[in-house]
């Protein structure tokens, strides 16, 4: 169980420890925040937490410290000078009375807790009714919800950290898990340690810790994911690894699928994605014969060329195979944020929370009902509105009220010149929902930490 406490501070010091969880990655410890004299001093793995089992990443050990830093606020701010928690939020129901649905935006983070991004969704969606609402998680894992809804109809994740434990293969699309998601690596390889060790596939151009211990290592060329998923599964099928009976059973497509892959056959890969064709050929093996086939996917295919493709093919790779919906066999489109999944199961972006379908009448009379209010009053009657165009909206001055919430756009979106430029517009209300005090160029800002 991992323990991380201040220079000075002993395990008999603690006076009481808090439960919590990890919001710096998306493993997502869990945790127990050490706390005396009502301050944090340390933090302790949680040892029977089903995620991590004890253990913490060095963000999770480390990442506390942040609380005793001199930018951390503790009362909200108000243009500039520190105020009441009852003036600032007095302002914002204020000023949000003062405005239609469809000027007020909401920018949100997939680093709050899930019972936080419900409650801002209910806020947003049943409260001020707005159609403007997405996440920050649209910059980095917006190809996870696209492939997993492509291929399933919904964005949840078909598999499980607990399939580790379980399968017999385990391949790593793009996941530099050694580096992102330590704690699962780990995972990983208290497996490959182990008396029945799981075959190893790892795709990556660089030579990481997975590369090294991976029994095949795939150092494709950047951009060239998409070829070499057609390759292994030209193999696959031509080779009859495939299961006729759970494709016919489960999916939709499958012919077209084979008339997609047929030409690409691994010595037409070798010289798109610079792989000799051989490792192709052992690799879509070890695939093809694996009883129990865990995946995991990540930014080298998100944020890549033909990146949603790429990650649906690694869908239809476990459909073609039948690797879905028992013990061991299943896959994770990974998340870089704790709790960007949540943000969208709970609605914090712009998809109704539980996996509904803001297009599907049922869906949204269903969740009125829950929340007690109109149909009519939960934005459905368009596509939610994605994050880079609500900042355009505001620009325009469509959006007059932005509500940025555990996230910071003017250091992280695109054309950041532009972004500070909206930001500072003098007839934009801004309230920016943070724990610190973060550089922003707006005037009259309301921060409530």
């Amino acid at each position: 169980m991992d323990v991380s406490l201040a220079d000075g501070v002993r395990v008999r010091d603690v006076e009481r420890w808090v439960p919590s969880a990890s919001l710096l990655h998306s493993n997502g410890d869990a945790m127990d925040i050490a706390v005396r004299d009502e301050r944090i001093v340390g933090v302790r793995g949680r040892a029977a937490d089903r995620v991590n089992r004890g253990r913490l990443d060095p963000k999770d050990r480390y990442g506390w410290q942040a609380n005793h830093h001199q930018d951390r606020l503790v009362r909200p701010l108000v243009d500039g000078r520190e105020t009441g928690w009852d003036e600032a939020l007095d302002l914002i129901a204020a000023r949000s009375r003062k405005r239609l649905p469809h000027q007020i935006g909401f920018y949100t983070s997939g680093q709050l807790f899930l019972e936080e991004s419900y409650t801002l969704a209910v806020i947003g969606k049943a409260g001020l009714r707005t159609p403007h609402m997405d996440g920050n998680t649209r910059l980095c894992t917006a190809t996870s919800a696209a492939a997993l809804k492509a291929n399933f109809g919904t964005d949840g994740q078909p598999g499980s950290y607990e399939d580790v434990d379980h399968c017999d293969t385990l391949a790593l699309w793009g996941h530099n898990a050694a580096e992102t998601q330590i704690v699962l690596w780990e995972r990983m390889l208290d497996r490959r340690r182990g008396a029945d060790a799981p075959m190893m596939i790892a795709v990556d151009p660089r030579d990481t810790a997975v590369a090294a211990e991976a029994d095949v290592h795939l150092a494709v060329r950047p951009g060239t994911n998409l070829a070499l998923m057609n390759a292994l599964l030209h193999q696959i099928i031509a080779k009859g690894w495939h299961e006729p009976d759970y494709i016919d059973a489960h999916t939709v497509g499958f012919d077209r699928l084979c008339r997609v892959v047929e030409p690409c056959t691994p010595a037409w890969a070798a010289g798109v994605c610079g792989v000799p064709a051989v490792l192709i050929e052992r690799a879509a093996e070890i695939l093809g014969s694996a009883r129990n086939l865990f995946s995991t996917v990540l930014q080298g295919f998100y944020q890549s060329h033909q990146a949603t493709a790429a990650a649906c093919q690694v869908n239809n790779l476990h459909l073609v195979r039948g690797m879905l919906g028992r013990t061991g066999a299943g896959l994770c489109q990974m998340n870089g944020q704790p709790t960007a999944q949540n943000t969208r199961e709970t609605g914090a972006d712009g998809d109704p929370p539980g996996f509904r379908n803001w297009a599907n009448p049922a869906h949204v009379e269903d969740l009125a009902r829950r929340w007690n209010v109109d149909p009519a009053t939960i934005p459905h009657s368009g596509p939610p509105t994605p994050a880079l165009e609500i900042f355009q909206l505001a620009e325009q001055g469509e959006i007059t009220m932005l509500w940025i919430v555990a996230t910071n756009p003017a250091v992280s979106l695109p054309d950041l010149a532009r972004v500070r430029r909206v930001l500072a517009k003098p007839d934009l209300f801004v309230v920016v929902q943070d724990a610190g005090l973060a550089p922003c160029p707006h005037p009259r800002l309301a921060v409530s930490s």
